[in-house]
C-alpha cells in the first residue's frame, strides 16, 4: 500500500543545534529562522547514514515509516543528515553535532 502525503503535511527537520527546517511535498527545503520562500533551487534529496552507505530517499518517508525510525544514535547523536540539491550541488550537510538530524515527523 503506498502513501500519498497531503499538499498541506510539510516534513519537519530538526537539528542537534535547534535550527528547523520545513519540506515541502515537492521537497523544497523552507528556513524557519528567517522569511524564506521555498523554490525549486534548494530540494530534499532524502536522509543520508553517517556510517552506512545508505539513503532513504524523499519519496520513500512516511508518516508510517518515521513511527519506527531512529534519527539518532543510543547516546544521542545523529545518525543521519540531510543529503539536498542546493543551486545544482548535490551536498550532505556536514558536523552532525550542529547539522544532523535530531529529530524528523510530519505535521
Amino acid at each position: 500500500m503506498s502513501f500519498k502525503v497531503k499538499e498541506k503535511d510539510m516534513l519537519n527537520i530538526v537539528t542537534p543545534y535547534g535550527d528547523r527546517y520545513r519540506v515541502n511535498d515537492k521537497g523544497e527545503i523552507i528556513r524557519t529562522d528567517m522569511k524564506f520562500k521555498p523554490n525549486k533551487e534548494w530540494l530534499f534529496i532524502g536522509l543520508s547514514h553517517v556510517k552506512r552507505n545508505e539513503l532513504v530517499r524523499f519519496k520513500d518517508i512516511t508518516p508510517e515509516m518515521l513511527k519506527s525510525f531512529k534519527p539518532c544514535w543510543k547516546n544521542g547523536k545523529p545518525q543521519f543528515t540531510v543529503r539536498d540539491n542546493d543551486h545544482g550541488t548535490i551536498r550532505e550537510w556536514g558536523n552532525t553535532k550542529y547539522h544532523g538530524v535530531k529529530n524528523i515527523y510530519f505535521d
